[in-house]
């Protein structure tokens, strides 16, 4: 079983700063509540840009899909932009699969997604 990291930085950009949160492994039923903690504790500081580096996780399933759509609306309702980036294929073929990719802004990197 593979755990769960998670990382969190707020970078200086030319724009605007922004809050990047970068996964690492496999976020899946077994590490939601750990995930859900972080990105809640991020989101409260109400950041108006996060950033999640997905390049580095290698699985997600509902459990922590749910926990980033969750985050999603409340950084909605908070006026923020909450993007996803660099997902590898098997986490790409889930958002595309469950329409998330809809909902939450995808990027090829995080280059990208600072850029809007």
């Amino acid at each position: 079983m593979d755990l769960l990291t998670t990382s969190v930085a707020t970078v200086e950009s030319d724009s605007e700063p922004y809050t990047l949160v970068e996964l690492t492994g496999e976020a899946d039923v077994t590490n939601s509540d750990a995930l859900r903690e972080v990105l809640d504790a991020e989101v409260a500081k109400q950041p108006r840009t996060m950033i999640i580096d997905l390049s580095r996780l290698r699985f997600m399933d509902s459990s922590a899909l749910h926990v980033v759509l969750r985050a999603n609306r409340v950084m909605d309702r908070q006026g923020g932009v909450l993007a996803l980036a660099s997902p590898r294929e098997p986490v790409a073929k889930m958002l595309r699969l469950t329409a998330a990719d809809q909902l939450i802004p995808v990027y090829p990197s995080v280059r990208e997604a600072t850029a809007g």
